[in-house]
C-alpha cells in the first residue's frame, strides 16, 4: 500500500511540473461487483453436484465504496488520453456454499472433520490498479453534456481475505481466515494481475473549469482470487487424484461518479466548438498576420 501511494504522489508531482501542457483530473467515488469467472475456470470434482450442500449458493455481491482519481491530457476536441489510478472493493456473501475444490485441497485449513462447510461464508477484495486510459467522445448531446466511450488497460495488485461470515465460526474451527492474500493475515504481497476493459459514460459541464461525470466499465482481471476462492484443477491421473493450482480470468462490473477538474476553461467537447483557450490563440494569430510591419507604420 505504502509503495502504491508513493508511486501515485510521484506521478501526480510529474504531471503537475510538466510544462506547456494542459490537464484535466477526475476525482470519483466508485462501486463494483464480481460477475464471474468466464470459460473453465477450473476443472471440477466429478461429483461435485450431488456433494454439494443442499441448496448451496454462489456468492451474492456486497456492494463497498472504492475511489478512482484520473489524469487526462487532450490530444483533440474528441480524443483524451489519461492514467487512472484506483482503489476497488469487491466483497461477496454465501449462505451455504457448494463444493469448491479448494476445500478438497491440503491448502483447506479447516479440521479433516470438517473440510467443507454449511456455514456462511464472505470473502472482501480490495484491488489497487494503475491504468492507462482513452476516451473517445462519441456524441454531444448539448453544448454541456457529451457522451463517451473508454478504454482501459494496465495492472491490478490485488488481495482478499476468504473466510466464515460469523466470527464465532472462526474461533470454533480455530482458522482465521480460509484463505488469504495480500492483507494482514498473510505474509505475501498482493498478487499483481494484467487487466483491460471497455466502458461508457458522460460528463456534463457544471462550469467553466468543472464537470460532473458518470461511467460504467465492465473489465478482465487476469486473477482467480477476485472472489476470495483460489482455484484448483481436479486431476485425475491413472487413477491417482491431485489437486493442482491454477489461474484464471474475473470479470467485474464497475460504475463511478466525480468531478472533473479542468485547467482548460469552457471545454466543450463538441466538434463545432474550440476550447476558450484555443479560440483567444487563434484570435491573436490572426491579429498579427493582419497587422502591418512596425517599419512600415505612419509616424
Amino acid at each position: 500500500m505504502r509503495r502504491f501511494l508513493a508511486l501515485l504522489f510521484l506521478f501526480i508531482l510529474v504531471y503537475g511540473v510538466a510544462s506547456g501542457q494542459i490537464f484535466r483530473y477526475r476525482l470519483s467515488a466508485n462501486g463494483g461487483m464480481f460477475l464471474g469467472e468466464p470459460g473453465n475456470a477450473e476443472i471440477d470434482y466429478p461429483m461435485k453436484d450431488e456433494l454439494s450442500n443442499p441448496g448451496s449458493e454462489e456468492f451474492s455481491a456486497v456492494f463497498k465504496p472504492g475511489a478512482e482519481l484520473e489524469i487526462m491530457a487532450p490530444v483533440t476536441p474528441d480524443f483524451e488520453l489519461g492514467l487512472q489510478f484506483g482503489y476497488s472493493n469487491f466483497a461477496g456473501q454465501t449462505p451455504s456454499p457448494p463444493l469448491y475444490n479448494f476445500f478438497l485441497s491440503r491448502y483447506n485449513p479447516l479440521p479433516d472433520n470438517y473440510k467443507y462447510p454449511n456455514k456462511a461464508l464472505i470473502y472482501d477484495t480490495k484491488i489497487l490498479s494503475i491504468l492507462g486510459t482513452a476516451r473517445f467522445y462519441v456524441l454531444p448531446l448539448s453544448g454541456n453534456m457529451n457522451v463517451f466511450l473508454k478504454l482501459l488497460g494496465g495492472v491490478s495488485f490485488t488481495g482478499t481475505d476468504f473466510t466464515f461470515e460469523d466470527p464465532v465460526h472462526r474461533v470454533q474451527y480455530d482458522v482465521g481466515v480460509l484463505h488469504s492474500r495480500g492483507t494482514k493475515n498473510s505474509d505475501y504481497p498482493k498478487k499483481a494481475a494484467l487487466t483491460g476493459g471497455i466502458g461508457l459514460g458522460a460528463s456534463y459541464r457544471l462550469y467553466d473549469r468543472l464537470d460532473i461525470n458518470f461511467d460504467a466499465t465492465a473489465s478482465l482481471i487476469n486473477s482467480d482470487i477476485v472472489n476470495g476462492v483460489p482455484n484448483y484443477n481436479y486431476i485425475n491421473n491413472e487413477g491417482q487424484t491431485s489437486m493442482e493450482r491454477t489461474n484464471s480470468l474475473a470479470t467485474v462490473a464497475q460504475f463511478s461518479i466525480g468531478l472533473i477538474y479542468s485547467a482548460i476553461p469552457d471545454r466543450r467537447f463538441n466538434k463545432s466548438n474550440f476550447t476558450r483557450s484555443s479560440r483567444v490563440s487563434k484570435n491573436l494569430f490572426h491579429r498579427k498576420k493582419k497587422g502591418k510591419p512596425f517599419s512600415k507604420r505612419r509616424r
